[in-house]
């Protein structure tokens, strides 16, 4: 099974006998965009991802052609094929690698997601985890688990068939995600999203979904799906009204707790959509796995003046990174 659980899952949908998938722009979910220079907007191909999409490839056996990207480029007036969140074992990022023979390629880090190794020992994560972190964890945890009585509980089932999906999107939007309009409900797009993915990996037993519970109360969640001995996070959130009780990373550490305890799961990923992660994540992590973005260019006008303007961004976000480290 290959994450993520997109709504258009069924992306390799064509099939050559003896060869494996044929991949057309539709079975590899791209989708039309512009890329903008200057005032100038040139049509392009990008892959259906967004900051929730875990890792994106090919499934094994996939049959990648050398000539792919000229079958995609034919018949169309773009300037370039974007692919976004490729690891750096995916078979569609060693491809772009071969294809840089005919094409111009630029393959640079587009992501780091922060890790937990869950082969480890609960204990060997938890001392591996700053001074200032376990005093946290011990000091909350004894207020909230053995004064409150809270308690935690996992489920693997369709949260969308009892109250329990309405009650985590309550305690989402009851924060600062709620306040600033980005929470799941405001957007009903997302809740359309979220909501069927929820209930597709249920119904494929990949759902992992972390409570702690004030007696009814909801006081924090977290939720993922499992895909390759990977748990990644999707979605968290806590009642911010036992903020100062630090449920939410007192969540996280069970949940790690319960990862390492499960033999099918090897890492608990926090995921991440840009070069910085947040530090909460980061305090978690044991380290970081790059993600990858992979542009491939079109022969003629249109690419070399996308492939220019991306190398001169990079060359520019560079010396702009040097003259930062050189201040500090």
């Amino acid at each position: 099974m290959r994450i993520p659980f997109h709504l258009s899952a069924d992306w390799f949908a064509c099939w050559s006998a003896g060869f494996g998938p044929v991949i057309t722009a539709e079975t590899l979910a791209l989708r039309e965009t512009h890329e903008r220079i200057g005032l100038f907007k040139i049509p392009s191909l990008r892959s259906a991802t967004n900051p929730h999409s875990a890792r994106y490839d090919a499934p094994p056996g996939t049959a990648l052609p050398r000539d792919l990207p000229a079958r995609l480029f034919a018949g169309r007036a773009i300037g370039s094929i974007r692919i976004d969140y490729l690891p750096e074992n995916a078979a569609l990022l060693s491809a772009a690698r071969g294809w840089s023979a005919n094409f111009r390629v630029r393959i640079a880090p587009h992501a780091l997601t922060p890790v937990v190794d869950c082969r480890q020992s609960y204990d060997t994560w938890f001392a591996a985890r700053s001074k200032r972190i376990r005093q946290r964890l011990r000091g909350h945890g004894k207020q909230v688990f053995d004064a409150l009585g809270m308690t935690v509980e996992f489920r693997s089932g369709d949260p969308t068939q009892s109250d329990l999906f309405e009650r985590i999107l309550d305690v989402e939007q009851s924060g600062w995600k709620g306040r600033g309009g980005t929470a799941i409900r405001d957007n009903a797009d997302e809740l359309r999203f979220y909501t069927a993915l929820v209930q597709r990996a249920a119904a494929a037993s990949a759902l992992k979904v972390a409570l702690l519970w004030h007696g009814d109360t909801l006081a924090a969640f977290e939720f993922g799906v499992i895909g390759e001995g990977r748990l990644f996070l999707l979605k968290v959130g806590y009642d911010e009204r036992y903020a100062d009780l630090s449920v939410g990373y007192l969540l996280a550490a069970e949940h790690i707790r319960h990862c390492c305890e499960q033999p099918a799961i090897h890492w608990y990923d926090k995921m991440g959509n840009g070069m910085h992660p947040a530090e909460y994540k980061l305090r978690f992590a044991d380290h970081c796995d790059t993600l990858y973005r992979a542009t491939i260019y079109a022969p003629g006008l249109r690419g070399a003046l996308l492939h220019g303007r991306d190398v001169a961004r990079a060359r520019a976000k560079a010396w702009r990174d040097r003259r930062r480290e050189a201040a500090a």
